[in-house]
């Protein structure tokens, strides 16, 4: 069974497509068989940039494939070993669909109220619709000083949402990456140890439980006993036995 993390947010611009990428990239290093599902169709946003990552060769080969909806998504991969769906922006309808199915949902948020507000309510929305608080997680994106990360935070915290440890900074190197078809974690002289490494950390540990999750065999089936077994079940106990039998286990 494939497991299912969806990217959303109420606006564009606060680091949806950034995340999904680097998981991506994370992930298939990591021996994942995974799929970055576009459901954009007007930007396709990260259909490009796998584009543009093809055309240079970039290791590893991501597959990235462009869907209208996150049924159709589910129905072409499923022999993917993690799914990973990068949502349109202030698309409701959608977002809400997104989240019925998604084991785990991430919203990115910068750190403005003009971001923090819209966000939180998304979140309590998705809540109140039924969604379990558990596989709802903030990450903190486009960070830029220590100070304003802290803030952030702190408001995520008190509006009582699972945020994910790290940030991502805000950083032009980022950009080249992504303008060459590279993750923002591949670019050059990136630590994964950092900030914007524990969050994807965060994220593919996570992925790894709930895969192990899935793919658990299902209880064997108690074995109906034989007739010979069932003969001696009825024989009446000898005195001593069952005190040596105790004894023995």
């Amino acid at each position: 069974m494939t497991v299912v993390v969806a990217f959303v947010s109420r606006k564009g611009g606060v680091g949806k497509s950034t995340l999904a990428r680097a998981l991506a990239a994370v992930a298939a290093r990591r021996g994942l068989a995974t799929t970055l599902a576009d459901l954009d169709p007007d930007q396709q946003t990260s259909v490009r940039w796998q584009r543009l990552r093809e055309a240079a060769g970039f290791f590893p080969p991501l597959s990235v494939q462009s869907y209208r909806n996150v049924d159709s998504a589910i129905a072409g991969e499923q022999a993917a070993d993690l799914l990973i769906v990068d949502a349109p922006g202030n698309s409701p309808a959608i977002t809400s669909e997104i989240a019925s199915i998604a084991h785990i949902i991430v919203q990115p948020t910068a750190s403005s109220f003009d971001d923090l507000q819209p966000a939180v309510e998304l979140f309590y929305e998705l809540k109140a619709s039924g969604i379990p608080k558990s596989r709802l997680y903030f990450a903190l994106s486009r960070m830029l000083d220590p100070d304003e990360e802290q803030a952030a935070r702190a408001y995520v915290e008190v509006a009582d949402f699972n945020l994910l440890p790290g940030a991502v900074v805000e950083r032009a190197r980022y950009r080249e990456a992504h303008n060459r078809g590279l993750a923002f974690v591949e670019s050059p002289g990136e630590d994964l140890s950092g900030p914007a490494g524990q969050i994807l950390g965060a994220l593919l540990t996570k992925i790894l439980q709930k895969h192990r999750l899935l793919h658990q065999p299902a209880p064997a089936e108690r074995a109906a006993p034989d007739l010979a077994t069932a003969q001696f079940a009825q024989r009446p106990v000898v005195r001593g036995l069952s005190s040596y039998t105790k004894a023995a286990s």
